[in-house]
């Protein structure tokens, strides 16, 4: 069989802390399959469910669950290629419009790995591995379209372990996870059409918070929200907390699948399709009397998901206004909005604890639908107060939601299993406000952005004339398209993502679609490293694209980066185009770093059958150092250029930094137990002052941290009035 070879002499991959992996590995191999296992699910039942007008205070199902015990002993076939045994479990079940599995057991050797695929083989899933999940009891696996799916189970030598794989649940899809043609997530654009991509907001205190919600598709059959949230010992514990209706039990966070940044690449633009998903969890604690549960994510998010654990508020004190950000009938991210101050009220239901809700009178932008569940409400600080359990808002009218207390979270027992404060106060601080965080934060902060076109660029486009057509980097009448970018480096790093300088970007069919590639190589690119899809539809002409690779790429000298463009029609005529700006022609042929491929072999743009000339292509890789988390350097212990006044206080402390400008600060003060009495987090204040109020505190010692950037500052205070 033909298997796909990673070569890394010098430049080599990095798998990323994520909890679903897909690994380069082997390739699926049974594009003819005669035999299939048939699933049993009623039609009657199915449409019955598809009939249902489900509430909103209850998970978004979309598929009916199948108990199954299939296994390579009683199911599918085996078959010998090469070095390889390997297990093939065709499933079919009539009419399903989208199937997913849950595979369990789930304990690959060395060597083993997993494809998932739809009967046209239009979606893959894999390879899995071992490293695919932390988890080996089992591991659920997304959607794949159609009525029929198939599994393969690549094993080394020539016998397969016993209880290495199996296969639990089939979900049989009555709604449509899929489009059509399988190209999108169905769900992307149900949602009313009140709703407010979180893609079209610039408003930094919604962008950051919308990087802590994550999407959950739970034990392969419902669809809800949930959101990361910090903890005072801002240690790596990635926790995210839902509605109890949603994941109620240990199974359920076993078998739920993490979807992070799902949002429309552009305002009201497209579905992504690239997804970042984490699979697993592990059951802390829930409550159904105030309809919580919080897991702990069996794997940490990796840097290339840029994810954010949102900071919390449990004070008495009533947020003046409040906004959410959730998904709702599973669409990607949605932002709503309410200008005023939510009620304190009880859940218009029984079961509830008595005022334990935040109630929101009416959304002033957007609403919240089925699938919000567990969605967080957060405050006007950006800290989160609640989560969704449920209510009557809907477009026509959004009035009525009601957000379980995050503060009763707290308070509502003392049993560790079922409130939050053991896990998101572990050091019993008695924290109230806690603020968000972002884990890679450092990483980034150090990172560099390096590529050939210069920064004040803008970057130009080559239009052919007639009878030519097309553009110098696109589709174009000499038959190009495919172009790399020299990038240079030396010593050791790792490729966080491109950025791409776009210049045009059309389409005529949905499947139209662009690759870009990393490349080793020396005077010209040589072996892929990595390479990732993009359809064409979720670029924008005359904006910067940013593209990952899933992972971070190590590197240990310079490499090539770059893309190729496919057309679904034959590219033999003048059509719709994509194509990257290239920089002003530099004077010296030697300074050029653009390369094209003839279909043979690359060249340097130098030697364009259309546009000699030596230049640059917009495309920049973004290093960083590393993407260990909390690795930063010993911070240095800095007094000599803070000053804090007045000291003592009586309801104010100003502090001052002079001399270099600070990205992010970061500010917690201590009463003289160690106890948290307020803490914040700011943007580009240094240099400059920064006064923070600090009302209502008994007089006393007190004491404070100050975070600047990777410097940290500490002192007493003293509050005015002892004795």
């Amino acid at each position: 069989m033909k298997r796909l070879i990673l070569i890394a002499v010098s430049l080599s991959a990095s798998l990323i802390l994520s909890g679903q992996p897909e690994f380069p590995t082997g390739s699926p191999l049974f594009p003819v399959i005669e035999n299939w296992h048939e699933i049993s699910v009623d039609p009657q039942h199915a449409e019955a469910m598809r009939a249902v007008d489900q509430p909103k205070d209850q998970p978004f199902r979309f598929a009916i669950p199948v108990e199954v015990s299939l296994t390579p002993s009683n199911s599918g076939f085996i078959a010998t290629r090469g070095s390889e045994t390997i297990w093939v479990l065709p499933l079919s079940s009539k009419g399903a419009l989208s199937l997913n599995i849950i595979l369990s057991p789930y304990n690959l050797p060395r060597g083993a790995y997993i494809y998932v695929y739809d009967h046209d083989r239009q979606t893959i899933r894999g390879a899995f591995t071992s490293g695919s999940t932390s988890a080996t009891l089992s591991m659920p696996v997304m959607p794949v379209p159609g009525e029929r799916l198939v599994l393969e189970c690549h094993f080394p030598g020539t016998r397969i372990p016993e209880n290495s794989v199996g296969v639990t649940q089939v979900a049989h899809d009555f709604i449509g996870f899929f489009g059509p043609e399988g190209i999108k997530d169905y769900y992307y654009g149900r949602s009313g059409e009140c709703e407010i991509d979180i893609s079209c907001s610039t408003n930094p205190l919604y962008l950051t918070a919308s990087r802590s919600v994550v999407r959950l598709l739970v034990a392969g059959t419902e669809l809800c929200t949930g959101v990361m949230v910090n903890n005072t010992g801002n240690l790596n514990k990635p926790y995210l907390i839902t509605a109890n209706h949603c994941i109620e039990k240990k199974s359920h966070a076993t078998n739920t699948i993490f979807v992070l940044n799902y949002r429309s690449p552009s305002c009201a633009g497209p579905d992504m399709t690239n997804m970042y998903t984490l699979t697993g969890s592990q059951l802390r604690a829930t409550n159904p009397d105030i309809d919580f549960t919080l897991v702990e994510l069996n794997q940490f998010p990796s840097l290339i998901a840029r994810p954010y654990f949102a900071g919390w508020d449990i004070t008495t004190t009533t947020p003046t206004n409040t906004f959410t950000i959730h998904h709702p009938e599973g669409d990607v991210m949605k932002l709503s909005i309410d200008d005023n101050a939510p009620v304190t009220a009880s859940y218009p239901e029984e079961g509830f604890i008595s005022s334990g809700f935040w109630r929101v009178l009416r959304w002033d932008l957007g609403t919240t639908e089925r699938g919000s569940s567990g969605g967080p409400l957060f405050d006007q600080n950006g800290r989160l107060r609640g989560t969704l359990t449920g209510g009557a808002a809907t477009c026509n009218n959004p009035a009525n939601d009601y957000y379980a207390k995050l503060i009763r979270m707290f308070d509502i027992t003392s049993i560790d299993t079922s409130h939050l404060k053991p896990w998101l106060d572990p050091a019993g601080t008695g924290a109230t406000l806690v603020s968000g965080r972002d884990p890679y934060e450092y990483n980034l902060s150090r990172s560099d952005t390096i590529g050939g076109i210069p920064a004040n660029d803008p970057g130009t486009t080559d239009t052919y004339s007639s009878p030519g057509w097309g553009l110098a980097t696109g589709n174009n009448s000499d038959g190009l398209t495919r172009y790399a970018e020299y990038i240079p480096f030396s010593g050791t790093g790792e490729i966080a993502w491109l950025r791409l300088q776009v210049s045009a970007s059309s389409f005529i069919n949905a499947a139209d679609s662009v690759r870009f590639y990393i490349w080793d190589g020396g005077a010209l690119p040589g072996n892929v490293i990595a390479s990732r899809k993009l359809r064409i539809n979720e670029t924008r002409g005359g904006t910067v694209l940013e593209v990952d690779f899933g992972r971070t790429i190590k590197v240990t000298r310079s490499f090539y980066a770059g893309y190729a463009v496919y057309y679904r029609n034959p590219i033999d005529q003048p059509q719709p185009q994509f194509a990257v700006a290239r920089s002003a022609p530099w004077a010296l042929p030697s300074q050029n770093t653009a390369y094209f491929h003839t279909g043979l072999a690359w060249e340097p743009f130098t030697r364009h059958p259309s546009f000699p000339m030596a230049v640059s292509l917009g495309i920049k890789a973004v290093m960083v150092e590393n993407t260990i988390l909390n690795q930063p350097e010993d911070p240095e212990q800095e007094t000599t250029d803070l000053k804090v006044y007045p000291n003592p206080f009586s309801s104010e402390v100003t502090f001052i930094l002079a001399g270099r400008g600070v990205t992010s600060t970061t500010i917690t003060i201590y009463d003289n137990s160690g106890r948290v009495v307020s803490a914040g987090e700011y943007r580009n204040i240094f240099p400059g002052e920064l006064t923070v109020p600090l009302p209502g505190l008994a007089p006393g010692i007190y004491h404070y941290g100050l975070r600047a950037d990777s410097v940290y500052y500490s002192g007493t205070l003293v509050k005015a009035g002892m004795n």
